[in-house]
């Protein structure tokens, strides 16, 4: 068997896209895998494109069995799921782990800088089966995750590689990209202002303060139109008050190409506003270049 996990602590479209694309291919190809995503999506899933028939919330790894792990590279989540020696492959598009990786399993690590790791999923369907045995809803996840994780391609993060997979995977979900685009973010808004807090508390990673190794809660949120959520700046001060001593929340707004960010610590907010060359609007840190919060990590990595 060939287990395909979540292996962090929440599960976003592009992790969840991707294991479910890749456990359907390899299944196809008569390798049986199976996922396993035990936390429900966040809200950069829509209900819409959900698959509770992959949603496997059981995970019973034996010693002859292998492990993909997709959308995360970080040693001590992946510990918990299997040894070195049961990977067989690790595909990621976060920085830090790379050479950490290569010298454990070697070619198994496929660490790239790409807008997301559903493109890689898509490439890998066309080069060992036949995309015309990839179903219309699959290929909406992988669309939705490549927009996603690209910030509707603004990211700095974008490849030529995402542009086209997109384009080819609206052509066989049979719906535009401009229009899948429209409907995907405005899902997307929906589900964050009918409930900011799961969406908050969905979307968390802890991150290190370089200035004093310090940790901290990190939060993301991207939408098309981001101003009923930065009206609500006290709102999301107190849920994040009350569930982490220490955090930053990052509101991506993609009509604007707009940052917008607030922390808790006086520490935090002097470090990103030095860092990203932020400016000040009111309890807000802005920025006119959207950042991902990768990219924002992959630069504090750099310091």
């Amino acid at each position: 068997m060939i287990w395909l996990p979540v292996a962090g602590n929440y599960a976003d479209i592009d992790v969840y896209a991707s294991i479910i694309a890749y456990a359907d291919l390899l299944n196809q190809r008569g390798k049986a895998a199976k996922t396993y995503i035990p936390v429900a999506p966040n809200y950069s899933v829509p209900k819409a494109l959900r698959l509770p028939e992959w949603e496997n919330a059981t995970f019973n790894l034996q010693p002859s069995d292998k492990v993909i792990i997709l959308d995360i590279s970080i040693p001590e989540e992946i510990a918990k799921f299997a040894s070195d020696s049961q990977i067989l492959e690790l595909i990621d598009h976060h920085p830090g782990y790379e050479d950490y990786w290569h010298e454990r399993i070697g070619d198994k690590a496929i660490i790239e800088k790409i807008g997301a790791v559903a493109t890689s999923i898509f490439e890998w369907w066309g080069e060992c089966w036949d995309y015309n045995k990839m179903s219309p809803q699959t290929a909406k996840l992988l669309l939705g995750a490549i927009l996603d994780n690209t910030l509707n391609f603004t990211a700095q993060i974008t490849t030529e590689r995402d542009h086209q997979a997109a384009t080819q995977l609206s052509e066989i979900a049979d719906t535009t990209l401009a229009d899948f685009t429209t409907w995907y973010f405005s899902e997307v808004s929906k589900t964050i202002i009918s409930d900011l807090k799961n969406a908050l508390l969905q979307d968390c990673k802890t991150v290190v303060l370089p200035t004093n190794q310090s940790k901290f809660t990190f939060c993301q949120l991207t939408l098309w139109d981001a101003k009923d959520i930065t009206a609500q700046q006290d709102r999301i001060t107190q849920i994040m008050n009350n569930t982490h001593p220490a955090w930053l929340v990052s509101v991506i707004c993609i009509s604007e190409n707009k940052n917008y960010l607030i922390a808790r610590s006086p520490e935090i907010r002097d470090y990103l506003t030095r860092l990203l060359n932020l400016e000040v609007e009111g309890n807000w840190l802005t920025s006119s270049q959207l950042h991902l919060r990768k990219e924002i990590i992959a630069k504090m990595l750099k310091k």
